[in-house]
């Protein structure tokens, strides 16, 4: 019974939170997200010693002045994602498709019509949430999200409803296999942002990434390979603020007889290549290099370089 009652006066606070969000117009909506930014970098310093470490490592070359300039741009990128995160659980149908497009959903085509189930590899750049809500409403195929759920169950299940909204398929992380599995059974999309810190370093592929030694995640090479499942990345820019375009590429139409790691490779080379074009809309905040080298003698490079 306190458990109920702590879980509804959770999702009514949540909800109270962000109801403003709902009306709120898009002007608006960026004027508060410049004030947000500024609090975040200036007075709050979120996470600012984990920006800045990570772009000093990145670019090296770099002197203290251009990392501060990508650093603020990073905040008020950051800042605008996490409202527009908010605001858009309650897009419309029409406003997600004006706000969020794939220029060219014609490349899965072949791959439906074919019974084939395809990867979408993608970064955590540019709008990743709204990435999730509206390619259903683009592609023929299923799109199916493998996630971690919140740990605050009644916001939890809201949120995920309006994520679900236009046809989102999603699955808890612990019916992994069971969600892979199904790319066998019918035509489905899998969504996977695979540029984050392992969870698990025992089973991590490490190769250099922005100038570093990286434990990368293996999923999508391991089901990949094993299911010989087309992998297609999303390239995502920015037009202006509160619109996106986004461009699939076959990365690899067919990995099954690739040597293991291949696709974590192509996928982080690729991401790599976005990044540097516009530093600022990646996720500099996140822990990423959490992992070093030195504690993990055992690493096996997935892209022949010298460990060190």
């Amino acid at each position: 019974m306190l458990k109920q009652l702590v879980n509804g006066l959770a999702l009514l606070g949540f909800l109270l939170g962000i109801s403003l969000f709902l009306w709120l117009p898009f002007g608006l909506l960026y004027l508060l997200s410049d004030g947000v930014a500024w609090l975040l970098h200036r007075v709050l310093r979120y996470r600012r010693k984990v920006v800045i470490g990570n772009l000093k490592a990145s670019f090296p070359a770099l002197d203290s002045s251009a990392v501060e300039k990508i650093a603020g741009d990073f905040y008020r990128h950051f800042s605008d994602i996490l409202l527009e995160g908010i605001k858009g659980m309650f897009l419309s149908e029409e406003q997600m498709r004006q706000r969020y497009k794939l220029l060219n959903p014609e490349l899965l085509e072949p791959y439906f019509e074919q019974g084939k189930s395809v990867f979408l590899v993608f970064p955590h750049y540019n709008n990743w949430e709204w990435g999730v809500t509206g390619i259903p409403l683009q592609v023929k195929h299923r799109v199916v999200g493998v996630y971690k759920p919140l740990r605050q169950r009644s916001v939890g299940e809201f949120v995920d409803r309006r994520r679900k909204r236009f046809g989102l398929v999603l699955r808890p992380i612990t019916e992994t296999k069971a969600a892979m599995l199904e790319a066998q059974e019918q035509p489905s999309a899998y969504l996977m942002m695979s540029d984050q810190n392992p969870s698990s370093a025992k089973r991590a592929q490490w190769m250099q990434f922005l100038n570093q030694p990286t434990a990368c995640l293996h999923g999508a090479d391991y089901w990949g390979r094993r299911l010989d499942v087309p992998i297609v990345f999303l390239a995502v820019r920015r037009v202006k603020r509160g619109f996106y375009e986004g461009t699939l590429e076959t990365l690899i139409p067919s990995p099954k007889d690739l040597p293991e790691g291949s696709v974590t490779r192509a996928f982080m080379q690729r991401s790599e290549d976005l990044i540097r074009v516009e530093p600022a809309s990646w996720l500099w905040s996140h822990k990423r290099w959490k992992r070093k080298l030195k504690d993990h003698p055992n690493a096996q490079f997935i892209d022949g370089s010298a460990p060190g």
